[in-house]
Protein backbone atom coordinates (compact mmCIF):
# COMPACT_ATOMS: atom_id res chain seq x y z
CA UNK A 1 0.00 0.00 0.00
CA UNK A 2 1.57 3.62 -0.97
CA UNK A 3 2.58 5.98 1.90
CA UNK A 4 -0.15 8.29 2.88
CA UNK A 5 0.12 12.17 3.14
CA UNK A 6 -2.41 13.85 5.33
CA UNK A 7 -4.24 16.76 3.83
CA UNK A 8 -3.79 18.87 7.07
CA UNK A 9 -1.08 18.44 9.97
CA UNK A 10 -1.33 19.96 13.35
CA UNK A 11 1.76 22.03 13.85
CA UNK A 12 0.67 22.85 17.92
CA UNK A 13 -1.72 21.88 20.79
CA UNK A 14 -3.42 24.72 19.75
CA UNK A 15 -4.90 23.07 16.47
CA UNK A 16 -4.68 19.51 17.80
CA UNK A 17 -8.62 19.68 17.19
CA UNK A 18 -8.04 19.08 13.63
CA UNK A 19 -8.31 15.79 12.20
CA UNK A 20 -7.16 15.16 8.83
CA UNK A 21 -10.57 14.96 6.30
CA UNK A 22 -8.98 13.95 3.32
CA UNK A 23 -5.68 11.83 2.26
CA UNK A 24 -3.70 11.71 -0.27
CA UNK A 25 -0.30 9.37 -1.93
CA UNK A 26 2.92 10.59 -1.27
CA UNK A 27 3.60 9.85 -4.99
CA UNK A 28 1.21 12.70 -6.21
CA UNK A 29 3.39 15.08 -7.91
CA UNK A 30 1.81 18.77 -8.33
CA UNK A 31 1.79 19.60 -11.64
CA UNK A 32 0.68 22.83 -12.99
CA UNK A 33 -2.61 21.85 -14.78
CA UNK A 34 -3.94 19.24 -12.47
CA UNK A 35 -5.53 15.52 -14.08
CA UNK A 36 -6.57 13.72 -11.02
CA UNK A 37 -8.85 14.66 -7.97
CA UNK A 38 -5.61 13.72 -6.06
CA UNK A 39 -3.58 16.44 -8.10
CA UNK A 40 -6.16 19.30 -7.94
CA UNK A 41 -5.84 18.86 -3.92
CA UNK A 42 -2.22 18.61 -3.65
CA UNK A 43 -2.08 22.25 -5.65
CA UNK A 44 -5.00 23.53 -2.90
CA UNK A 45 -2.46 22.35 -0.10
CA UNK A 46 0.47 24.27 -2.17
CA UNK A 47 -1.42 27.48 -3.05
CA UNK A 48 -2.60 26.89 0.88
CA UNK A 49 0.83 27.52 2.42
CA UNK A 50 1.52 31.14 0.10
CA UNK A 51 -1.25 32.69 2.76
CA UNK A 52 -1.30 32.94 6.20
CA UNK A 53 -3.93 31.02 8.52
CA UNK A 54 -5.43 34.31 9.66
CA UNK A 55 -6.01 37.16 7.52
CA UNK A 56 -7.01 41.19 9.09
CA UNK A 57 -8.06 43.83 7.65
CA UNK A 58 -8.71 47.45 8.77
CA UNK A 59 -11.92 49.13 8.68
CA UNK A 60 -12.78 52.09 9.54
CA UNK A 61 -16.04 51.67 10.93
CA UNK A 62 -16.44 56.19 11.14
CA UNK A 63 -15.98 56.00 7.60
CA UNK A 64 -18.23 53.07 6.57
CA UNK A 65 -21.34 54.31 8.96
CA UNK A 66 -21.11 57.32 7.01
CA UNK A 67 -21.50 55.77 3.59
CA UNK A 68 -24.17 52.81 4.63
CA UNK A 69 -27.49 53.81 2.81
CA UNK A 70 -30.24 54.05 4.62
CA UNK A 71 -33.37 51.60 5.11
CA UNK A 72 -36.11 52.52 3.29
CA UNK A 73 -38.70 54.14 5.40
CA UNK A 74 -42.59 54.55 4.90
CA UNK A 75 -44.51 57.82 5.80
CA UNK A 76 -46.69 57.77 8.94
CA UNK A 77 -49.51 55.66 9.05
CA UNK A 78 -52.57 58.12 9.14
CA UNK A 79 -54.84 57.44 12.35
CA UNK A 80 -58.92 56.67 11.82
CA UNK A 81 -61.03 58.86 13.17
CA UNK A 82 -62.80 56.69 15.62
CA UNK A 83 -66.28 57.03 14.70
CA UNK A 84 -65.34 55.89 10.65
CA UNK A 85 -63.63 52.64 12.12
CA UNK A 86 -65.05 49.55 10.70
CA UNK A 87 -65.57 46.59 13.53
CA UNK A 88 -64.07 43.64 13.09
CA UNK A 89 -66.79 41.63 12.41
CA UNK A 90 -67.91 44.28 9.04
CA UNK A 91 -63.65 43.42 7.72
CA UNK A 92 -64.83 39.62 8.32
CA UNK A 93 -67.72 39.76 5.91
CA UNK A 94 -65.53 42.09 2.99
CA UNK A 95 -62.74 39.31 3.48
CA UNK A 96 -65.05 36.47 3.00
CA UNK A 97 -67.34 38.35 -0.48
CA UNK A 98 -63.64 38.96 -1.92
CA UNK A 99 -62.42 35.38 -1.23
CA UNK A 100 -65.29 34.11 -3.18
CA UNK A 101 -64.85 36.58 -6.36
CA UNK A 102 -60.96 35.91 -6.62
CA UNK A 103 -62.04 32.11 -6.19
CA UNK A 104 -64.28 32.44 -9.34
CA UNK A 105 -61.62 34.59 -11.33
CA UNK A 106 -59.18 31.83 -10.46
CA UNK A 107 -61.30 29.15 -11.88
CA UNK A 108 -61.89 31.35 -14.54
CA UNK A 109 -57.80 31.65 -15.56
CA UNK A 110 -57.37 27.69 -15.41
CA UNK A 111 -60.40 27.03 -18.01
CA UNK A 112 -59.88 29.28 -20.72
CA UNK A 113 -63.00 27.04 -22.41
CA UNK A 114 -65.15 29.03 -19.90
CA UNK A 115 -64.45 32.61 -20.83
CA UNK A 116 -67.08 34.30 -22.26
CA UNK A 117 -67.11 35.31 -25.74
CA UNK A 118 -66.32 38.66 -25.94
CA UNK A 119 -63.21 38.64 -24.28
CA UNK A 120 -60.17 40.47 -26.29
CA UNK A 121 -56.87 40.95 -25.50
CA UNK A 122 -55.93 45.02 -24.38
CA UNK A 123 -52.76 46.17 -25.07
CA UNK A 124 -51.71 49.52 -23.68
CA UNK A 125 -48.47 51.43 -23.24
CA UNK A 126 -47.76 51.33 -19.75
CA UNK A 127 -46.37 54.90 -20.07
CA UNK A 128 -48.91 56.29 -22.01
CA UNK A 129 -51.34 58.02 -19.49
CA UNK A 130 -53.70 59.13 -21.82
CA UNK A 131 -54.60 55.63 -22.55
CA UNK A 132 -54.98 54.51 -19.17
CA UNK A 133 -57.29 57.52 -18.50
CA UNK A 134 -59.50 56.57 -21.74
CA UNK A 135 -59.76 53.43 -20.79
CA UNK A 136 -60.43 53.99 -17.35
CA UNK A 137 -63.32 56.62 -18.27
CA UNK A 138 -64.98 54.75 -21.28
CA UNK A 139 -64.78 50.69 -20.14
CA UNK A 140 -66.34 49.13 -16.75
CA UNK A 141 -64.11 47.22 -15.50
CA UNK A 142 -66.14 43.92 -16.47
CA UNK A 143 -65.18 40.35 -16.32
CA UNK A 144 -64.65 40.47 -19.64
CA UNK A 145 -62.44 43.47 -19.57
CA UNK A 146 -60.32 42.50 -16.91
CA UNK A 147 -59.63 38.66 -18.82
CA UNK A 148 -58.37 40.80 -21.51
CA UNK A 149 -55.68 42.61 -19.73
CA UNK A 150 -52.41 41.09 -19.09
CA UNK A 151 -50.72 40.79 -15.26
CA UNK A 152 -47.68 43.50 -15.72
CA UNK A 153 -50.90 46.20 -17.28
CA UNK A 154 -52.79 45.27 -13.72
CA UNK A 155 -50.64 46.42 -11.75
CA UNK A 156 -49.41 49.43 -13.64
CA UNK A 157 -53.02 50.09 -13.86
CA UNK A 158 -53.65 49.92 -9.87
CA UNK A 159 -50.11 52.01 -9.52
CA UNK A 160 -51.81 54.65 -11.85
CA UNK A 161 -55.21 54.67 -10.13
CA UNK A 162 -53.77 55.28 -6.67
CA UNK A 163 -51.58 58.23 -8.38
CA UNK A 164 -54.65 59.28 -9.13
CA UNK A 165 -55.92 59.84 -5.82
CA UNK A 166 -53.58 62.68 -5.32
CA UNK A 167 -55.96 65.06 -6.45
CA UNK A 168 -58.75 64.54 -3.53
CA UNK A 169 -59.90 67.39 -1.88
CA UNK A 170 -60.16 67.30 2.10
CA UNK A 171 -63.49 66.07 2.84
CA UNK A 172 -63.87 64.30 -0.27
CA UNK A 173 -63.64 60.26 -1.42
CA UNK A 174 -63.01 57.37 -4.18
CA UNK A 175 -65.43 58.03 -7.13
CA UNK A 176 -67.84 55.08 -7.61
CA UNK A 177 -66.55 54.11 -10.85
CA UNK A 178 -62.75 54.15 -9.76
CA UNK A 179 -63.59 52.29 -6.47
CA UNK A 180 -64.87 49.30 -9.37
CA UNK A 181 -61.79 49.39 -11.15
CA UNK A 182 -59.24 49.29 -8.33
CA UNK A 183 -61.28 46.11 -6.64
CA UNK A 184 -61.58 44.48 -9.87
CA UNK A 185 -57.91 45.07 -9.76
CA UNK A 186 -57.28 43.18 -6.77
CA UNK A 187 -59.66 40.83 -7.55
CA UNK A 188 -57.30 39.76 -10.60
CA UNK A 189 -53.83 40.05 -9.32
CA UNK A 190 -52.76 36.94 -9.35
CA UNK A 191 -50.91 35.17 -6.51
CA UNK A 192 -48.07 34.53 -5.06
CA UNK A 193 -47.81 38.07 -5.48
CA UNK A 194 -44.29 39.79 -5.98
CA UNK A 195 -42.03 42.03 -3.92
CA UNK A 196 -43.51 44.88 -6.29
CA UNK A 197 -46.84 44.33 -6.24
CA UNK A 198 -47.36 44.42 -2.76
CA UNK A 199 -45.70 47.57 -2.52
CA UNK A 200 -48.51 49.47 -4.90
CA UNK A 201 -50.92 47.46 -2.37
CA UNK A 202 -49.46 49.11 0.49
CA UNK A 203 -49.43 52.30 -1.00
CA UNK A 204 -53.10 51.92 -1.80
CA UNK A 205 -53.98 51.54 1.66
CA UNK A 206 -51.54 53.81 2.90
CA UNK A 207 -53.27 56.47 0.36
CA UNK A 208 -56.79 55.02 1.73
CA UNK A 209 -56.12 55.77 4.94
CA UNK A 210 -54.71 59.20 4.44
CA UNK A 211 -57.80 60.01 2.94
CA UNK A 212 -60.11 58.85 5.51
CA UNK A 213 -58.14 60.98 7.45
CA UNK A 214 -59.39 63.87 6.27
CA UNK A 215 -63.03 63.33 6.23
CA UNK A 216 -64.69 65.11 8.62
CA UNK A 217 -66.62 62.43 11.25
CA UNK A 218 -69.28 64.85 12.32
CA UNK A 219 -70.49 65.27 9.21
CA UNK A 220 -73.23 62.13 8.11
CA UNK A 221 -72.23 61.72 4.35
CA UNK A 222 -68.60 60.73 5.68
CA UNK A 223 -70.11 57.28 6.85
CA UNK A 224 -70.55 56.98 3.21
CA UNK A 225 -67.74 58.30 1.67
CA UNK A 226 -65.26 56.11 4.38
CA UNK A 227 -66.75 52.60 2.74
CA UNK A 228 -64.32 52.64 0.09
CA UNK A 229 -61.87 53.28 1.79
CA UNK A 230 -62.66 50.77 4.28
CA UNK A 231 -62.61 48.26 2.23
CA UNK A 232 -59.37 48.23 0.12
CA UNK A 233 -57.53 49.11 3.83
CA UNK A 234 -59.44 45.93 4.95
CA UNK A 235 -58.62 43.84 1.79
CA UNK A 236 -55.15 44.95 1.67
CA UNK A 237 -54.37 44.73 5.75
CA UNK A 238 -56.10 41.50 6.04
CA UNK A 239 -56.24 39.43 2.43
CA UNK A 240 -53.29 39.65 0.94
CA UNK A 241 -51.66 39.79 4.67
CA UNK A 242 -49.97 43.69 5.43
CA UNK A 243 -51.57 43.50 8.92
CA UNK A 244 -49.85 45.82 10.44
CA UNK A 245 -51.78 48.46 8.04
CA UNK A 246 -55.14 46.53 8.91
CA UNK A 247 -57.68 48.34 11.13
Amino acid sequence: MPNKKCLYQAKSDDESFMSPCLQISSSVECKDIPTTGEEYLLHVINERKNYPSISFSKIDYAKLKKIQTPLVTEEPYAEVPPHLKPTIEWQNVQVANFSKTRMYISRLLSKRSEWPQNVTSIHLDTNDKQQWTKLFKDREPTLSCMLGLSYKILEDGLDLLIHSLNCLQPGETISYKTGLWIYALLACTRQPLLPDTISVFRKLARKCAEIRSRLDPEDESSKEAVVPLNVFICLVGRYFGQYDLAD
